[in-house]
């Protein structure tokens, strides 16, 4: 694993690819009405200043995943604890992603198909590009990338040439005050998606270049930020708020109203892509996240972990929950309960425990 380096750009694309994830093509923000957008813009900024905390944690130890520096500022048995933990939750995450994007997959487009099939698929792609490496992993989300922005390109061109945006249904910005907005970034948009990079401190040892490294993420989250808030600004200029808010795909139904006359038409098709996409780099993320955690903890090899990893993946995601329906209930509270401990908590008493030996040494020095 020291062996891997990853460019910076290829990071940045590896980084906004995840943090794209389903929020393109899901309702994101929606308890703030129509003011979506800004609560997704603010949400981005609250995950941009949390990952001031995981850079600070990278400026001590550059070299090592959290798996490292966890047992190097907590003691081997509490930071093997912690690393445990986290191990857990990557492949939580990995397994409830794998679940979403199979359930929207099956709703959107694939409704013949079983899910645990499409979920099959899914984690075995994954599986077999992380063998591959990280490097191809990264590489890949950077042709992606450019693949997706053009494709955004072209839902954008086509929207305003529709005609089907009013800006009227924007207005008034604020019209209920502050409080649905705060609220909203309070309890999810800090989290989905912003939130859930926290996933990528195991993976910044592996950039090549230390200097630029800590500029990458924030950049890749902002991109992200202005990405997904400007989809639901136009979701709701062109389908109205109430209607962006009953649509599990408020995307696939924006993107209906697109086609002209009867030189293009059936885009959905579009949006399924970007869905497929999306999914596949969000439980790629989190599978090697959790993979790297394992292999470091125990001195196992790399490759070796992705097989027994995957079953594990693909089984939790399939005995999540009884329903969809169950299944976002259960992701509500994880991501207001759960969640926050990884993304917050633990990491504060990282910096706090490593800032405090970090002065002591300096006090005896001196």
């Amino acid at each position: 694993m020291r062996d891997i380096r990853i460019g910076p750009v290829h990071f940045f694309s590896l980084v906004l690819m995840f943090e794209l994830g389903t929020a393109l093509v899901v309702n994101v923000g929606m308890e703030a009405g129509r003011d979506a957008w800004i609560a997704i813009f603010l949400g981005c900024l609250v995950g941009m200043l949390i990952y001031t905390g995981y850079n600070y944690l990278f400026k001590l130890y550059p070299d090592l995943p959290l798996s490292g520096y966890a047992r190097a500022i907590l003691g081997k048995p509490i930071g093997a604890v912690v690393v445990i933990l986290y191990a857990v939750i990557f492949l939580n995450g990995a397994g409830r992603d794998l679940r979403d994007g199979s359930a929207l997959l099956v709703m959107a487009s694939l409704n013949r198909t079983p899910i645990m099939i499409v979920a099959a698929m899914m984690i075995l792609s994954c599986g077999y590009v992380l063998h591959k490496g990280l490097e191809v992993l990264a590489r890949t989300s950077f042709i992606i990338m450019i693949g997706v922005l053009m494709i955004g390109g072209v839902i954008t061109l086509l929207m305003l040439f529709s005609g089907e945006m009013e800006w009227s249904r924007i207005l008034p910005m604020l019209g209920d005050g502050i409080k649905p907005v705060a609220l909203s970034v309070i309890r999810s948009n800090y989290m989905f998606p912003f939130g859930e990079v926290f996933c990528f401190i195991m993976l910044m040892p592996y950039i090549g270049d230390k200097k630029r490294a800590v500029w990458v993420v924030p950049s890749a989250i902002l991109a992200a930020g202005l990405i997904i808030s400007y989809t639901a600004l136009v979701n709701i200029t062109v389908l109205g708020s109430d209607m962006v808010e009953r649509s599990p795909f408020p995307l696939l139904s924006t993107v209906s109203k697109a086609a002209l006359s009867d030189f293009i038409q059936r885009l959905d098709v579009l949006v399924v892509m970007l869905l497929i996409i999306g999914v596949f780099f969000k439980v790629a993320v989190y599978y090697g996240a959790a993979v790297i955690a394992i292999s470091d903890l125990f001195n196992l090899p790399y490759r070796t972990l992705i097989i027994p990893s995957a079953i594990i993946i693909l089984s939790s995601s399939m005995l999540d929950s009884r329903s969809f329906v169950e299944h976002l209930e259960e992701g509500g509270e994880m991501l207001t309960f759960v969640y926050p401990v990884f993304t917050i908590v633990i990491p504060a008493v990282l910096i706090i425990v490593a800032a405090f030996r970090n002065y002591r040494s300096s006090s005896r020095v001196g």
